[in-house]
C-alpha cells in the first residue's frame, strides 16, 4: 500500500468521531470506528499468549474479530478476515501483535479501495511511543478540547442511552482523565516524533472547517476533498446522529459547532471550580483560560461530589464496556505526573 497509517487519539468526548468522520469521507483513507487494540488486546497479552502459538494466535484473532464485530461499520471487516485469512494476512505482516493490528486496519482500508488506513481510538494517545514503535512513519491527529466541553460533554453522554454512563460521571475523576490524556499528548509532541503530531483543537475545528481541514490533509499527505466537510455525524454527546438534529433547521449535513461552548450552561459552577482545579496549568498549555477566579463553589454540592467519588470510580474502573486492565490504570496514573513518559 502506497500510504500511512493513521490514528486519531486525544481525551475521549474531544472530537475523535468528528474528526473520524470527516477523513473518511476521503477515498484514499478509511479509519476504523474505535477498536481500542490496546486496551482490548495488547494490554492483555499475558493472558492471550505469544503468537508465535497457534492456540495464543487464535485467541488474539478471535477476540479481535469479536471486537470488530460489534461496529456496525467494521462489521465487513470481521465477515472478510475470517480467522484463517486472518492467519495469512498476519504472517504477511511479519507475526506478532504489531503484525495483528495491521493485518486488521490494512484489510479495513483494501475493502474499500483505500491506501491511508489506522484508527480512531482516543485513548491510544497513552501509547503513541509504541505506535511509533511499530509504525515510523504514521501521522498522528491530536484533538484538543476546552477541558470544561469535555467534562459537559462527559456529563450529558448519558443522553445517548449508553447503559450506567451516568453513575460513571464525577467531575473530579473526569478532570483526572483529561489531564492524564493531555499530559501524555504533551509527552509525544515534544519527543523525537513530535513533527508527526498534528493537534487539532476542537472549538478551531467546528468554527472554521474550510481552514482546518485542508490543514489537516496536508499534514496527512493527501489532497483536501471538498466532500470532507459533508458529514452527517455530529454531537454525539447529546444524541444527535446528524447535522439535521442540531437544532438549525437550515443545516442538513456539514460541521456544526453548536457544542462548542454549551459547558457554559450545562456545567454547574461548583463542577467548573473543581475541574479548572485539575486542569491546572495544562489549561494554559492548550490556550483555555480560567474562568472568573471569583466564582465560589457550593459547599453543598462539592460534599455531593466527594460523597459519590468512590462509588463513580469503581463505575468507570468496572463497569464499563471496554475491560479493565492494570497496564492502562499504570499509564493513566504516570501521565497524571506532568511530562512523564511511560
Amino acid at each position: 500500500m502506497s500510504g500511512r497509517p493513521i490514528f486519531v487519539v486525544g481525551a475521549p468526548r474531544t472530537g475523535t468521531t468528528l474528526v473520524k468522520e470527516i477523513l473518511n469521507q476521503h477515498p484514499r483513507i478509511r479509519l476504523f470506528d474505535e477498536v481500542h487494540f490496546f486496551e482490548r488486546v495488547w494490554d492483555d497479552r499475558e493472558n492471550l499468549g505469544d503468537l508465535a502459538d497457534e492456540a495464543g494466535q487464535r485467541r488474539a484473532i478471535e477476540r479481535i474479530r469479536r471486537v470488530v464485530s460489534n461496529n456496525d461499520s467494521d462489521r465487513e471487516v470481521a465477515e472478510v478476515l475470517t480467522v484463517e485469512a486472518f492467519r495469512r494476512r498476519l504472517d504477511e505482516e511479519g507475526g506478532g501483535y504489531r503484525g495483528l493490528i495491521a493485518a486488521l486496519l490494512k484489510t479495513g482500508a483494501e475493502i474499500t479501495g483505500a491506501d491511508f488506513w489506522g484508527d480512531s481510538s482516543p485513548q491510544d494517545v497513552l501509547y503513541l511511543s509504541r505506535l511509533f514503535e511499530w509504525f515510523p512513519d504514521m501521522r498522528v491527529v491530536a484533538l484538543v478540547r476546552d477541558p470544561r466541553g469535555f467534562l459537559s460533554s462527559c456529563k450529558n453522554y448519558f443522553r445517548r442511552n449508553v447503559p450506567g454512563y451516568r453513575e460513571r460521571y464525577n467531575p473530579l475523576t473526569n478532570a483526572l482523565l483529561w489531564r492524564s490524556y493531555m499530559t501524555a499528548l504533551l509527552a509525544a509532541r515534544r519527543g523525537p516524533r513530535g513533527a508527526a503530531v498534528h493537534c487539532v483543537r476542537y472549538e478551531d475545528l467546528v468554527a472554521d472547517p474550510q481552514h482546518e481541514v485542508p490543514a489537516l490533509c496536508e499534514h496527512i499527505g493527501v489532497q483536501f476533498v471538498p466532500d470532507m466537510l459533508e458529514i452527517t455525524r455530529t454531537n454525539t454527546s447529546f444524541g444527535h446522529e446528524s447535522a439535521a438534529d442540531s437544532g438549525d433547521p437550515e443545516v442538513t449535513r456539514g460541521i456544526v459547532a453548536t457544542s462548542r461552548d454549551r459547558w457554559r450552561t450545562e456545567l454547574s459552577k461548583t463542577e467548573i471550580w473543581v475541574g479548572e482545579r485539575v486542569f491546572g496549568k495544562l489549561m494554559l498549555e492548550f490556550d483555555y483560560r480560567p474562568a472568573d477566579r471569583a466564582v465560589v463553589p457550593s459547599p453543598v454540592e462539592l460534599a455531593g461530589i466527594l460523597a459519590v467519588l468512590p462509588g463513580r470510580l469503581f463505575n468507570q474502573m468496572f463497569r464499563s464496556p471496554k475491560p479493565f486492565r492494570m497496564a492502562k490504570l499504570k499509564r493513566v496514573l504516570a501521565f497524571l505526573r506532568p511530562h512523564s513518559s511511560p
